[in-house]
């Protein structure tokens, strides 16, 4: 960890690889059309999946509210969070916003949307998440290591 950087060095804010993935699945829907298939029954799934993504990022930003931080990946971090929902998963916001882009292909019925999570989960966990481990190990030591221990990384 650099000492005049205390962050983990992320080029972007995660927002921008999910906005770049719907968009690259509109795309090649475009030009393939892929159909989910699921006869009106994604509407009702995609709602409920839209709203349990909403209450995970919420829970996860009001743990970083409570404690007066910026959830932002370009923020110095002041502790290892380890309560509410971050007892059960060590990126519920990353989970969230998955969880609302599932929804929104389902409701579309865009499978190509569906489809980019696959190499989004992969880019987020090596651009994004192992860069933020690594910072945090650094920052926090044995504390982040247990922690991790305990915690799965999405669920």
């Amino acid at each position: 960890m650099d000492d005049h950087q205390d962050n983990a060095g992320i080029i972007t804010h995660p927002p921008v690889f999910y906005i770049i993935a719907i968009i690259l699945g509109l795309i090649l829907d475009y030009i393939y059309p892929l159909s989910v298939g699921l006869a009106g029954n994604e509407k009702i799934a995609a709602i409920v999946l839209f709203i349990l993504g909403t209450i995970i990022i919420i829970l996860g930003f009001r743990i970083f509210a409570r404690n007066k931080q910026s959830p932002s990946v370009h923020a110095s971090v002041t502790k290892v969070y380890q309560s509410g929902i971050y007892a059960y998963s060590r990126n519920p916001i990353y989970l969230g916003v998955a969880l609302m882009m599932l929804a929104f292909g389902l409701y579309l019925d865009k499978l190509w949307i569906i489809f980019m999570m696959i190499p989004l989960i992969i880019i987020l966990n090596r651009l994004v998440i192992e860069k933020e481990e690594a910072y945090l190990e650094a920052k926090f030591g044995e504390e982040y290591i247990k922690y991790k221990k305990k915690v799965r990384r999405w669920i």
